[in-house]
């Protein structure tokens, strides 16, 4: 990540990035159409079933990050800037510098230099917005700035005289710290932009990989939590498929993630995850595309799915929290400044919220002009010059030989609008429903209210085309009135707000992002808030809840079961009577969950109160699996049984198993399989989840492979090892 507006590098990497196609800016007038093209208007079906729950909106949503080298972090502006935008959460100090600052003295470990912003001036930031702070304490030089204080202390100790100086001495309530930046880009896969001094010098250290990193967090998390219990901390971990996702090296023999997890397991408070879906053109040729970009976010929910697996799967079953965003990983250019970079941050923030994670945080709130990135034709606009802020910071730099300015300080960037309008679209609290489009550049995005209202949000990637677009609903009847809509569009330096159109067909221009906002047509009361659940029967992987059922003057259509970390709520069944069992879960684990009801107008109930079980212990006796594969080049189909030689009836199974070759799982039968690396999880579904013992269950796959086909290994189910 960058340290400052003076070092272009965000990170390097070497991952191979989505092939991307092309477009870019908005702070000037964008380039006109040919003179003989006339417009088109394409038709679109937008369906929105407004009885869904994809997740419920967290109350650290919508974050931001801060840097001590941003001198006009303390702008009186800033605050109102930031509140006006929704803002939940600011990470400070910021990337890479966070792993050379030291917090006492307010100075960089490395260069010795003072910085802009000290940790106090952040706190009253946080004060005046009154958003939730988030601290990455230094791990990568953490020791050598500890050894300069006297008496002399460690990086844990360091880091744990913080969160006393935040939380005890000055009450200011810092929850969430996490234990350095980037540090997988230490040198331990060849990358090396992240200090680390645990590493020793030259190319691939073997002393600095993920076990070294594993190692050392306990201390600080220990050092920590024994000053404040209540905080939680995060771990850096990598976002699946992107690099250095599945990579080993001589001083990581396992990935980072498996690595990091295996040695931590339930220790750790939240995944810190960062993505840049883009690397500009001096790392992977030809660089970034603004077709390529509005696509990329389809990889969300597939990322969000083997995070969850690899966490649940070590027993660290805690929040997600990406903490770093933004459009491309290093070398920012005009796409970063246009409205094509606004429209990805409301597809990007919303994908990872539908998927359930806890925090998204943009890179961030100002950060500088660079004048090396990619502003070729090809891109949308015609700026030519980047920044990462979403505000100016009214720096200057010379392209081509003239010297080029951004706008005046805190002059909003069109990514700033993007915020904007989400803040305008989501609010914590608020029920994320379910949203599709028959037109792949028309993404739809829909948010339930607690007052019943709705909001649906479209966002029209296509930079040519306007699409009337045909809205259906299900579980909710909008009135008749003509709706209120907020249309971001371009150059992208405000948001308009009218009456337009119908809550059956909106008309949505080129590369624009609509908000509409729809009343109830009959006012319905919610249905009343269902009891408290109780657990009626546990065990090694199924916990069984009951609760008092709601009521509703329109009839109750059913409840959700939500399992509950702290701000994330994630729906783990959908029953219609007042009754669940939630299965697949980890032997001997605390899990706890809500329930919410839902009646046939699409209403929702408060939350009821929250109930916690502890799975019981892995069963007696152990298991037996038997594998069959059928393989030709290229391919295979895989058929597993396992069989219940404990004592006890699984009431709900989940088998793993790790493949000897390099074979990918494309789809699967009669249960849910998830894969990361060579490691596979599945899960029983509904109907054979069941299995007494002497008793089997059994499910299969298909997939493809290039190198090897091995059979696979390590065969466990609910977390006994099977023989095979």
């Amino acid at each position: 990540m960058r340290t400052s507006h003076r070092d272009h590098r965000r990170r390097w990497t070497a991952l191979p990035v989505v092939a991307l196609l092309a477009t870019a800016w908005a702070a000037e007038t964008p380039p006109a159409a040919p003179a003989a093209a006339a417009p088109v208007v394409t038709t679109a079906s937008v369906g929105v079933d407004a009885g869904s729950t994809l997740a419920t909106v967290p109350t650290t949503a919508i974050g931001i990050n801060g840097s001590v080298y941003d001198a006009a972090l303390t702008d009186a502006a800033v605050p109102g800037l930031l509140t006006s935008a929704g803002t939940n959460v600011i990470r400070f100090p910021g990337g890479t510098e966070s792993d050379t600052y030291d917090w006492r003295t307010n100075s960089d470990v490395v260069s010795g230099q003072r910085q802009a912003v000290d940790f106090d001036q952040y706190a009253t930031l946080l004060a005046r917005t009154g958003a939730q702070g988030m601290i990455t304490v230094n791990y990568g030089t953490g020791d050598a700035a500890g050894a300069t204080h006297s008496p002399a202390e460690t990086g844990a100790q360091l880091a744990a005289d913080w969160v006393r100086y935040a939380n005890v001495t000055h009450h200011y309530g810092i929850k969430y710290w996490e234990i350095g930046n980037e540090i997988y880009g230490n040198g331990t896969y060849g990358g090396s932009w992240e200090p680390d001094r645990h590493c020793a010098t030259g190319s691939n250290p073997a002393n600095c990989g993920p076990a070294v990193y594993a190692q050392n967090v306990k201390a600080y998390i220990s050092a920590m939590k024994a000053v404040d219990p209540s905080i939680v901390v995060g771990v850096v971990l990598t976002a699946p498929g992107n690099w250095p996702d599945g990579i080993t090296s001589a001083g990581s023999p396992q990935p980072w993630n498996q690595t990091v997890l295996s040695a931590l397991g339930n220790q750790i408070g939240f995944a810190d995850v960062h993505w840049y879906p883009q690397n500009p053109s001096t790392v992977t040729p030809p660089g970034p595309t603004d077709a390529g970009l509005l696509g990329a976010d389809t990889q969300i929910p597939g990322m969000v799915s083997s995070l969850r697996s690899l966490l649940s799967g070590s027993g660290a079953d805690v929040p997600i929290m990406i903490t770093e965003t933004n459009s491309v990983s290093s070398n920012p250019g005009k796409q970063t400044v246009g409205i094509v970079n606004a429209l990805h941050l409301e597809q990007d923030y919303l994908s990872w919220l539908d998927a359930g994670v806890a925090n998204v945080d943009w890179w961030q709130i100002h950060n500088g002009i660079v004048t090396t990135g990619d502003n070729g034709p090809s891109l949308y606009g015609t700026a030519n010059y980047g920044d990462y802020g979403v505000l100016s910071d009214a720096t200057c730099d010379t392209a081509n030989g003239t010297r080029v300015c951004e706008p005046a300080v805190d002059t909003p960037f069109p990514a700033y609008y993007g915020l904007r309008l989400l803040g305008q679209f989501i609010h914590p609290g608020d029920t994320l429903v379910s949203a599709s489009s028959t037109a792949p550049l028309v993404q739809s995005f829909a948010v339930k209210k607690a007052d019943g209202s709705l909001r649906v949000m479209l966002v029209n990637d296509d930079p040519t085309n306007s699409y009337a677009v045909n809205l259906a609903y299900s579980g909710f009847t909008p009135s008749g009135a003509t709706p209120t809509v907020a249309t971001l569009a371009p150059p992208g330096t405000g948001i308009t707000t009218t009456t337009a159109g119908t809550a059956a067909s909106q008309t949505i221009a080129p590369y624009t992002a609509t908000v509409i906002t729809l009343q109830p047509g009959t006012a319905h009361n919610p249905p009343s808030t269902p009891g408290t659940p109780v657990a009626t029967t546990v065990t090694s992987g199924s916990i069984g809840l009951s609760w008092t059922a709601s009521t509703s003057a329109s009839g109750i259509a059913g409840y959700d079961v939500v399992e509950v970390n702290g701000a994330t709520e994630t729906v783990v069944a959908s029953p219609i009577t007042n009754a669940a069992t939630v299965n697949g879960l980890t032997p001997s684990t605390a899990y706890t969950f809500a329930v919410y009801a839902r009646d046939t107008a699409g209403n929702r109930s408060a939350r009821s109160g929250t109930v916690t079980a502890t799975t019981g212990p892995a069963a007696s006796g152990g298991c037996k699996v038997t594998y069959q594969a059928n393989t030709w080049p290229g391919g295979f189909t895989g058929g597993v049984t396992v069989t219940n030689t404990g004592t006890t009836a699984w009431q709900g199974w989940t088998v793993t198993f790790t493949f000897g070759g390099d074979q990918k799982i494309t789809s699967a039968w009669n249960a849910t399989v998830t894969q990361s690396g060579t490691k596979v999880t599945a899960v029983n579904v509904g109907y054979n989840g069941n299995v007494p013992s002497g008793a089997s269950a059994s499910f299969g796959f298909q997939g493809n492979w290039s190198s090897s086909s091995a059979a696979p290994t390590a065969f466990a189910a609910n977390g006994v090892a099977c023989t095979s």
